[in-house]
């Protein structure tokens, strides 16, 4: 455990500024010099030009970052600095070409289905139910991985056929989407169900996430919960919907990552993966 003070009551207790881009706290680091205000200022700045260069929408204040490594089993700044770099990817647009030119039709579809949907390869319609978790290890905007959560099936007129609908934090906000074999294809897709959670809680789960549709997207590793958030990345959405209904879908072994990180959420002993193959 680091004898590193909050950043938050450091700032309740005084804050120094010393010329133009010198922090010097309320409490210095008495019980381990290396572990220095100067190194994890520096280390956090570094975060953020890094995302800035690689147009990844990061909001991540000085708290969040000091509290985040206070928090985890580090001892190394350096370290602690490099598994930013291994969560935060280039942006990725909510519609990039694939191979043939076309443009993911999956994403950002509201409550229609603008072509057939394919289930010729998966069970995927006899197995998923409302609140399952999709886990996405080729997904990502602005984070590595990508997490949706499963709104339930629904009919298409258009179509003529069920197909499963989800709701994601994507570059484009919160929206609705489909889920279907060549997603599940094209993203390495997982499924996952929470341990315990009965009918009403993956329904209440899945419902806040829909009282978040329209919602902007932002990643700040803040672990937010509140109904009110004005943004959302997609693994703390998720997170925050079963979260508010008494479940921590974090993990809590040696590779929990800063934030609510899809790996987090795959790696957590509350998950467990639904066979859909």
């Amino acid at each position: 455990m680091k004898k590193f003070k909050t950043l938050l009551s450091l700032f309740l207790a005084g804050v120094l500024l010393f010329g133009a881009n010198t922090l010097a706290f309320a409490y210095s680091v008495k019980d381990d010099p290396a572990l220095s205000e100067e190194k994890i200022v520096k280390a956090y700045e570094n975060v953020i030009d890094h995302a800035y260069a690689n147009d990844i929408p990061l909001n991540l204040s000085l708290e969040t970052f000091v509290k985040e490594f206070e928090s985890s089993d580090f001892t190394d700044i350096a370290e602690y600095e490099n598994t930013y770099y291994k969560i935060l990817e280039k942006r990725t647009p909510a519609v990039d070409p694939d191979s043939s030119g076309s443009s993911k039709w999956y994403y950002n579809t509201g409550t229609s289905l603008p072509q057939a949907a394919d289930y010729s390869k998966y069970n995927l319609l006899n197995t998923v139910k409302k609140g399952d978790i999709i886990y996405e290890s080729k997904g990502g905007f602005g984070i590595t991985g990508h997490i949706a959560i499963v709104e339930g099936k629904f009919y298409s007129s258009d179509q003529q056929q069920y197909y499963i609908r989800v709701v994601e934090a994507i570059s484009e906000g919160v929206v609705r989407s489909v889920l279907d074999d060549s997603r599940v294809d094209e993203k390495d897709s997982s499924v996952l169900r929470v341990s315990g959670a009965t009918d009403t809680v993956a329904t209440n789960a899945t419902n806040f996430c829909i009282g978040q549709l329209g919602k902007g997207y932002s990643i700040d590793f803040r672990k937010d919960t509140s109904p009110n958030e004005p943004d959302w990345y997609c693994s703390e959405l998720v997170w925050a919907g079963y979260y508010n209904q008494g479940i921590d879908i974090e993990t809590t072994g040696i590779y929990n990552e800063p934030g609510i990180t899809p790996r987090d959420i795959n790696n957590s002993s509350k998950v467990y993966n639904i066979n859909f193959r």
